[in-house]
């Protein structure tokens, strides 16, 4: 997704000497309400509603430069083509995983006349400036990351264009796009599914809206206004209230701002503030996103099957009814289950839970990892497929790597002592703020009895008896035309924010064949 005018070089290279540009944007409802792995959906609801947001922003923004915003519902290969027929080139972000990847095929295919230009966007690091082969990415985020910070170098965000080409006259019958927005019904939602989305629950730790300009504010809010930055470091591992982290990763993920313009605010912030590790370590966050994205372009599909990029053949056994206690948070683990009640009630979980969650589903469930990367793909605002399956393959210890194993009540512990994250979410009828929870032990919240003996279980039955465990383009209308993808289709991706293992704890780790007697509290 570009869903911005800022730091957009798909736009830019649309405008470029262009005499008219349309900006398009195609929802397809078979990447939202529709089933994926496992019982699990393309998107939430409330996903959805971020997207649709972010879409409007755009399209508000684009008429205040002087064009507009065309939107089509359908399948892109036939949506595509219709809105641009007669142009000459196509103009949009360049995609890394299969599904946009097949997509841009069958678009391309239908285009007639009209070449198709993919622009890359989104990273900190072009291809070509990385540092390395983008093609060849080593599995061990340092090393990358060395060759980056060593050679790469990292441009200057491009301004947003003071004024946009005119818009092209359109055909009577798509004139309509430019007003045209779906509504989540016709997405597929049910209008009671629709009506919960519309509500943002008190206890999340922001109301998350769509959009560039929301995005802009909170990155101005929690960088400069409320000086967050400056102990990011130390805060990084927080769970409650809305300072313990930047919170941009939803926005990162639909486009709605660039991770080149965090960093030259992070620039800003160190010459008008202060520099230290902290100011860094928010542009280490990015170079870890950047580094699934090449991730994913170097291994493609192997970061989406069942034995990863190792082509591990052990199978997995667990139940769908333990897939879905974890689902619920119904798991027993206090931890555990509060993280997955914040992530179904707000779309969103913090770093420190979703390393949690995903170790406790692969390691003490023995559930296919894959499930709970399609689970994180319905309801994370911020999903992004390099990511999300990226940090979950991972996780299970599929790239070859070391891996983490948590062990979630000395997390608790090191994380929540006072128990006030699990009592915010596990506790009947919580609504105080946070500060006013009582201290202490486990309040309203299940316990499993046999918890031991069921783990000792679950990584016998895992590991075979191991006792642990963007439209546009030269053209039609009078030969001048250009149309510009904005982001692509709806959904999109396969599969936020949330890395599965520490960066800052790699020598605690255990190898995957070694799980079991790596139970870390990183």
């Amino acid at each position: 997704y570009d869903l911005r005018l800022d730091d957009n070089p798909a736009l830019q290279a649309a405008c470029t000497g262009a005499a008219s540009v349309l900006p398009i944007f195609v929802f397809d409802p078979s990447r939202f309400n529709a089933p994926a792995l496992a019982g699990a959906r393309k998107s939430s609801a409330r996903r959805a509603r971020f997207l649709l947001e972010s879409v409007a922003c755009l399209r508000t923004q684009l008429e205040a430069k002087g064009s507009g915003l065309a939107v089509g519902v359908g399948r892109p290969e036939e949506v595509v083509p219709k809105l641009c027929g007669g142009f000459e080139a196509l103009y949009l972000q360049q995609s890394v995983c299969k599904e946009e990847n097949t997509e841009e095929i069958r678009v391309t295919k239908r285009l007639a006349d009209c070449k198709l230009s993919r622009v890359w966007g989104g990273t900190l690091y072009l291809p070509e400036e990385c540092g390395q082969s983008p093609d060849n990415t080593p599995t061990m985020f340092t090393s990358w990351k060395n060759k980056a910070e060593g050679r790469g170098t990292i441009r200057k965000p491009l301004e947003a264009p003071k004024k946009l080409p005119e818009l092209p006259p359109l055909a009577e019958e798509h004139a309509g796009a430019l007003k045209c927005l779906p509504t989540l019904q016709e997405l597929g939602y049910s209008e009671d599914e629709a009506r919960a989305a519309g509500e943002d629950d008190p206890r999340g730790v922001l109301a998350f809206e769509g959009g560039e300009q929301a995005a802009l504010r909170r990155l101005k809010k929690w960088m400069f206004d409320d000086d967050k930055l400056k102990e990011y470091f130390e805060i990084r591992n927080g769970m409650l209230g809305d300072g313990y982290s930047s919170k941009l990763s939803p926005w990162l993920a639909l486009g709605c701002i660039s991770p080149r313009r965090i960093w030259q605010e992070c620039q800003r912030y160190e010459a008008e503030r202060v520099k230290n590790k902290s100011t860094y370590w928010l542009v280490f966050e990015l170079e870890w996103r950047d580094f699934y994205v090449y991730l994913a372009r170097t291994f493609g599909d192997k970061i989406f099957i069942p034995g990863g990029i190792t082509g591990d053949k052990t199978p997995w056994r667990k139940s769908p009814e333990t897939l879905q206690k974890w689902k619920e948070g119904r798991t027993g683990d206090q931890l555990v289950d509060a993280n997955m009640r914040e992530l179904a009630s707000t779309g969103f979980m913090s770093n420190r839970g979703r390393q949690n969650v995903a170790s406790y589903l692969i390691f003490d469930l023995g559930v296919d990892w894959r499930f709970g990367a399609a689970h994180f793909e319905e309801h994370l605002l911020d999903h992004d497929p390099c990511s999300n399956w990226g940090n979950w393959v991972a996780a299970a210890g599929l790239t070859g790597q070391r891996v983490n194993k948590f062990n979630t009540k000395k997390q608790l512990s090191d994380y929540d002592p006072q128990r006030e994250y699990v009592r915010w979410w596990l506790q009947a009828g919580s609504g105080r703020a946070p500060a006013a929870a009582a201290t202490g032990g486990g309040g309203a919240m299940e316990v499993d009895d046999d918890e031991e003996a069921r783990k000792f279980r679950a990584r016998g039955e895992r590991f075979g008896g191991a006792e642990g465990g963007k439209d546009g383009g030269k053209g039609g209308y009078s030969g001048s035309g250009r149309v510009w993808a904005a982001g692509g289709s709806g959904g999109g991706g396969k599969g936020g924010r949330g890395k599965n293992g520490d960066p800052d704890s790699e020598q605690k780790r255990g190898r995957w064949r070694k799980v079991q007697d790596a139970t870390v509290g990183a």
